[in-house]
């Protein structure tokens, strides 16, 4: 019986998928899941407490990316100058754009353009916020350890670039037209430009 439970679920959420990718999640039918996933409507709320409930687990795996990035974002594996030098760290940088991406195309758009009226409509605003607060962790942890460097870095420069991080993110995902090749080589690009202004920055 179980087994029979977590199929239906499963079923719901393909299906599910399929509308939100098509209409976002405002114009999303709950009428139409129920019909093509062959479940009545009723039933399906013994599944799901409502819309956003499945609209939440459809995009639970791009959004426990998200959070795995920012977990990691100031590990003390990062805090250290070789960030600015390493061939290695850089690659893994654009493996990290790659993994974010690549797989989760259809789900950042509807995540970062599609989310009006669901709990995670403000998704962008929020991560933002997030990405701002460790930004400014991480350069106070670097100064910490190399006090030569300059931390003197406006709060709002922080949450520009981390405001534009995303919006580079959305800009990717909403271009089907590049290859995974396409994206590699811009996401190369990006990391050696913001490598190059945070050294002049901060004067490593």
């Amino acid at each position: 019986m179980q087994t029979q439970k977590t199929d239906i679920r499963k079923v719901i959420l393909e299906v599910a998928k399929t509308e939100f990718f098509e209409k976002g999640f405002k114009n999303a039918s709950m009428r139409n899941i129920a019909k093509k996933s062959g479940v009545g409507l009723s039933n399906i709320y013994n599944y799901f407490k409502n819309k956003n409930e499945i609209y939440v687990e459809v995009l639970s795996p791009l959004l426990n990316t998200f959070n795995n990035l920012l977990n990691e974002h100031n590990d003390n594996k990062h805090i250290s100058l070789d960030i600015f030098s390493s061939e290695e760290y850089t690659q893994k940088q654009v493996d990290m754009f790659i993994n974010l991406i690549i797989p989760f195309k259809k789900e950042l758009k509807l995540l970062l353009f599609q989310s009006y009226g669901s709990s995670l409509e403000n998704f962008k605003d929020e991560f933002t916020d997030k990405h701002t607060d460790l930004g400014l962790k991480y350069i106070q942890k670097m100064k910490e350890k190399y006090p030569q460097i300059n931390n003197n870095i406006s709060y709002f420069f922080i949450h520009t670039i981390s405001s534009w991080w995303l919006s580079i993110i959305g800009e990717i995902a909403t271009h089907d037209e590049l290859s995974n090749e396409d994206i590699e080589v811009f996401i190369a690009e990006y990391m050696a430009f913001g490598t190059a202004g945070w050294r002049k920055l901060m004067q490593v």
